[in-house]
């Protein structure tokens, strides 16, 4: 039992430490080095957005890191294994559940102006008969000032609601939208 923990603590400091860096590559370099393996069952291997590879490495990192607790508490290497890997799966679930709620909560930052239509909006610089206003549109989660002309080519006043149509080159169509 002595000789296996210098080799847990090695063997989790590495894994740790390759975790860590491939993480913060991650982050900091935008470049994901991992695999996620895509299934048509919700029962897949894909981890959920850490991906195969620092799931694996979280699984190998924690399992060693609570065996060698374990162990020094205790002389059964079989509740070791046990409780690590326990330990070990609940930290993975936890870390995946972080990582979808963090992508769940991404905003969309690309969008187009087609996707501003049907959408609702209010006016934010009236809109004359024949000339340009600006409209505030919700498009993609993120709130927009949009160019608008009057489809109805009526006056549509300052926070009057209205619906996107269409588009006109840099500008969207609206409609008044009645209540």
């Amino acid at each position: 039992m002595e000789n296996l923990i210098p080799i847990l603590t090695w063997v989790s400091v590495f894994s740790g430490g390759l975790l860590i860096f491939l993480l913060l590559f991650s982050i900091v370099g935008g470049m994901d080095l991992d695999l996620d393996v895509d299934t048509s069952t919700d029962a897949g291997v894909d981890t959920g957005g850490i991906g195969f590879v620092k799931g694996g490495l979280t699984l190998i990192s924690v399992t060693t890191w609570v065996m060698k607790i374990v162990l020094l508490s205790q002389e059964n290497i079989g509740i070791a294994i046990i409780i690590g890997l326990a330990v070990a799966f609940v930290a993975l679930w936890i870390l995946n559940y972080i990582f979808r709620f963090l992508i769940r909560n991404e905003e969309n930052v690309n969008w187009a102006m087609e996707d501003a239509i049907e959408q609702l909006g209010e006016v934010y610089l009236r809109i004359p008969p024949k000339g340009e206003g600006i409209v505030n549109v919700l498009v993609n989660g993120v709130n927009r000032e949009l160019k608008a002309v009057s489809m109805d080519k009526q006056e549509i006043k300052t926070g009057d609601k209205v619906r996107v149509v269409g588009i006109d080159g840099e500008f969207v169509k609206v409609k008044k939208e009645t209540v």
